[in-house]
């Protein structure tokens, strides 16, 4: 029970946090989708772009995480700051390239993901302005890991409050043009976001140097960055990141052949992935909790005691992605109807998150295991290789012959997609039963 309790109360705070980044992103999508169905494609084709540079940014301050959690483990105070100074010197430079694509070329990048011109322009607005964020948010999503892996779970919680409360000011403002501000549609939805997400990252930065928790960081910390511990840190966080990178890539393949199968596919996307996004973050965040406390345990050698957390915290997972797939597919009937799409999505959008969320089980397992446990434990070149190649040999030439080649619908393409789990959480579960995963990197 005792260990319930731990998972429980560090995956709270996680979920909650989630869930309001969720909540945000659907009163944004449903704000933006006052303005029609190709400002709402046109939105969610800029956010792939981001979604993209999250992913990947994700991967390695992931795995960067390895090293947070095991360190805090050991109470090594000066190996946990000497890790996020390395982070954020990686996070920030790989940055750079995302931000000159969509800052100085929206237009040529957001013409990889659809054919309509329209779409294009209008996109490449609100593209142009978010790339300024990058920067901010790279920096709060280390120090949002660095919280959580010394437990300080309701920090992160509370600055996302804060941050995507002034989202939702902001576009409320800027979008319709209230309380004497202007009308700037896309425009204003994407400068609320940059002014939200540099609200985040001063707030973040100020909370742990005027608390001087852990994991803060200081000039000497960068000098301290061996050679070896560069070595070894890239030797856990490059495959975290080329993990990330060739799963974006694989579902940034899923939406380009979404747009190409229509505009009304990519506002039904758009609208599922928002609502598909309530039941994972619930679910994912005990994935989340999972890791910090397995890798805590492993800093210190801990691994059958690590193993037997595993196993509850899995189940702890499975229980409630039930519970939480059923709510979802119920809540989508009704809650659908407040988007300004037309019925023909509607109804995709409906079919589509009844298929999505009968996989969430299975979706959750491989989640666990991938960002859970095998990543805790620095295992993380077999999850690179299981997830990139089922993904971009099962999943993707599936969903390429399925839209583009058999015209099907996008339900069946994305059922079609789903083999790939299938196959993956197979491959996973032998992983897991081997223990092949229960490493000290530190050692």
């Amino acid at each position: 029970m005792e260990v319930y309790k731990r998972i429980i109360k560090i995956s709270l705070p996680i979920a909650l946090q989630q869930v309001i980044f969720t909540s945000v992103n659907f009163v944004d999508t449903l704000m933006i989708g006052a303005l029609g169905e190709v400002a709402i494609a046109a939105v969610g084709l800029s956010n792939q772009v981001f979604f993209l540079y999250n992913l990947i940014l994700f991967g390695l301050v992931s795995g960067g995480g390895i090293f947070f959690a095991q360190y805090w483990g050991k109470q090594e105070e000066e190996g946990l700051s000497r890790s996020v100074a390395l982070t954020i010197i990686s996070a920030l430079f790989f940055s750079i390239p995302f931000f000159v694509l969509s800052f100085f070329y929206p237009n040529l990048v957001l013409n990889f993901f659809s054919p309509d011109i329209e779409v294009i322009n209008l996109g490449a607005v609100y593209l142009k302005i978010i790339a300024l964020s990058f920067p901010l948010f790279a920096i709060s999503l280390v120090t949002s890991f660095m919280l959580r892996s010394i437990k300080k779970v309701h920090i992160p919680l509370i600055i996302t409050i804060i941050e995507l409360s002034s989202n939702i000011f902001l576009n409320y403002l800027l979008i319709f043009g209230k309380l004497g501000f202007p009308t700037l549609g896309v425009k204003g939805a994407a400068i609320a976001t940059l002014i939200a997400r540099l609200i985040g990252c001063i707030s973040s930065v100020l909370i742990v140097y005027l608390r001087k928790m852990p994991g803060r960081i200081y000039f000497r910390h960068f000098r301290e960055i061996t050679p070896k511990f560069f070595k070894s840190y890239f030797h856990y966080a490059i495959p975290t990141m080329a993990n990330e990178f060739a799963w974006s890539l694989g579902v940034t393949m899923y939406s380009i052949v979404y747009a190409h199968m229509g505009t009304n596919v990519i506002a039904a996307q758009r609208v599922m992935s928002t609502i598909e996004g309530f039941a994972t973050s619930i679910t994912f965040s005990i994935a989340n909790a999972a890791s910090v406390i397995i890798g805590n345990m492993l800093g210190t050698s801990q691994y059958e005691e690590a193993y037997d957390v595993s196993k509850k915290a899995l189940k702890l997972a499975e229980l409630i992605s039930i519970f939480a797939a059923i709510i979802c597919i119920i809540i989508t009937f009704f809650l659908v109807n407040v988007f300004d799409v037309s019925e023909e999505v509607k109804k995709m959008v409906r079919i589509t998150i009844t298929i999505s969320m009968s996989f969430l089980p299975i979706k959750l397992f491989n989640g666990m295991n991938v960002v859970g446990f095998l990543r805790a434990g620095g295992d993380t070149r077999f999850s690179f290789i299981v997830e990139g190649s089922t993904l971009w040999f099962i999943g993707v030439p599936l969903s390429v012959i399925g839209g583009l080649v058999l015209n099907l619908s996008f339900p069946v393409v994305y059922l079609l997609t789903m083999s790939e789990e299938v196959v993956k959480s197979l491959i996973l579960l032998s992983r897991y039963k081997s223990k092949k995963w229960l490493k000290n990197v530190l050692e």
